[in-house]
């Protein structure tokens, strides 16, 4: 993929770091925000194509992060990730403005197919 990219909000370093790698094996550029001043850091330098979020972070939780981003109304596609998959959070994320949202542990069929969608790239 060219000119691709993609940041990935989670807390756990090595979540983000496994992440970064298979978008990395499937040649697309990522980089990595560990918590919301990370976020709004990584926007200001540039804004990326497709926004992994993380549902359950601290301090501030993803469905912080995303009511953030609705406000500063952040158009790129949020792709929302939990362990915890409830039919109330999918709906409260997608009220939010998230776009999908996945569930821990990753299908990687489930992560190319996302990309495949929004960044309208074959994988």
């Amino acid at each position: 993929m060219v000119n691709k990219n993609i940041l990935i909000v989670d807390d756990d370093v090595n979540v983000a770091l496994m992440l970064q790698n298979y978008f990395e094996s499937v040649g697309i550029e990522s980089v990595v925000a560990h918590d919301l001043s990370m976020v709004l850091s990584r926007l200001e330098a540039s804004t990326p194509d497709l926004i992994f979020l993380d549902y359950r972070m601290s301090p501030h939780t993803g469905k912080d992060i995303l009511e953030r981003l609705k406000v500063l109304k952040i158009q790129t596609p949020i792709i929302m990730m939990s362990a915890y998959k409830r039919d109330e959070s999918v709906r409260e994320m997608k009220r939010l403005g998230a776009s999908e949202y996945i569930s821990k542990p990753y299908r990687f069929d489930e992560i190319d197919d996302i990309l495949k969608k929004y960044l309208n790239q074959p994988i």
